[in-house]
């Protein structure tokens, strides 16, 4: 015999509250205190209970329909850089926009907030949000290695891009930094090359959580020894460290990113690095403005992450979970590549 459906008027009779007080324990509604939400998960639990899916679906639907009013999402960043204050940084405008057109799609509007305003104060920021019913936060890009935000995380549902935010561990969305490095290494070596070496930036690198080095180490280490380059990192571009490395190691390929790149590129260009012009160049953050015949390498899909970013946010939002969470979630978009025409060695 199948079992009995599980109810949350049983539930509620068990745990000796009302059915609608049962509703919002499910919902984790912050209208009750976190341990009356806790003990009446516990009973749900016990009892076996389960929602039942095609009413979760409907109160989406309907969460959505009131998102129509334009409900926002608030889009954060920070940095002391003045021209921060003028909208998202030039880089990072695939991934906004992504989000926004995401947004939209949900019913939502997405809205930036510059936290490097000094006018912009923790009181005024929660000031803002509560008056506005914003219960959504995007953490975009920060640019610097904040330790943490002065936010009132608790009443959020809160998602970061990648790792620029060290504390606290809320959910976060970033591209296959880790496998893309892997895959440019691969391309390489399947295209030819035998001697691939990497320059990175030190701060750049930890803004991936050392995901890029971590992955060149770990291919270098399956390759032989005398194939083997040892990564340069920089703090900033030093032509001079450049040319030693290049020097000493003669790499075939040098991958790295854009800002990197474009110096390295220079640097051949002039007559002490005349001996590196062949070196081919394998781009790890490529975006859609950047793509051309010219342009080898990891294929980032910001607009991709971006519209992943509300997604996570709109789901904890219908969810109702707010604050740190007690386990964060990584959510990984994968990487695209393209193959310029400079690619293939010289014959």
């Amino acid at each position: 015999m199948s079992q009995p459906i599980v109810t949350m008027q049983r539930v509620a009779v068990r745990a000796g509250v009302h059915q609608t007080t049962v509703s919002l324990a499910l919902r984790n509604d912050p209208r009750l205190s976190a341990a009356t939400r806790e003990r009446i998960q516990a009973v749900a639990r016990e009892l076996g209970y389960r929602p039942n899916p095609l009413v979760s679906a409907l109160i989406a639907t309907r969460s959505r329909r009131n998102a129509a009013k334009q409900a926002v999402i608030a889009y954060v960043t920070a940095d002391d850089d003045a021209h921060r204050e003028r909208g998202v940084e030039p880089s990072y405008r695939d991934l906004f926009s992504g989000a926004r057109a995401r947004a939209e799609e949900l019913g939502y509007g997405l809205e930036h907030f510059w936290l490097g305003d000094p006018k912009l104060t923790r009181a005024r920021f929660n000031q803002i949000t509560a008056t506005r019913n914003i219960h959504g936060l995007i953490l975009g890009p920060l640019f610097k290695q904040h330790p943490t935000l002065d936010v009132d995380w608790d009443r959020f549902s809160v998602v970061a891009y990648g790792y620029a935010i060290a504390e606290p561990h809320v959910h976060r969305v970033y591209p296959d930094f880790y496998h893309g490095m892997v895959e440019a290494l691969r391309r390489c070596r399947a295209a030819g090359y035998k001697r691939v070496g990497t320059v990175l930036e030190e701060k750049t690198d930890l803004k991936a959580d050392h995901l890029w080095l971590s992955a060149y180490l770990s291919e270098q280490h399956l390759m032989p020894g005398n194939a083997r380059i040892a990564p340069l990192l920089l703090s900033t571009w030093d032509a001079g460290a450049f040319a030693r490395w290049h020097r000493r190691y003669r790499p075939q390929v040098v991958i790295g990113l854009n800002r990197i790149l474009m110096r390295i590129n220079d640097w051949t260009r002039t007559a002490a690095g005349r001996d590196a012009e062949n070196t081919r160049l394998v781009m790890l953050n490529i975006t859609n403005t950047m793509i051309s015949e010219s342009v080898t390498g990891v294929w980032i899909d910001r607009q991709r992450v971006g519209a992943a970013c509300v997604d996570q946010v709109v789901g904890m939002m219908h969810r109702n979970e707010k604050g740190v969470p007690a386990k964060a979630l990584h959510l990984i978009v994968e990487n695209g590549w393209v193959d310029g025409n400079h690619f293939l060695p010289e014959i």
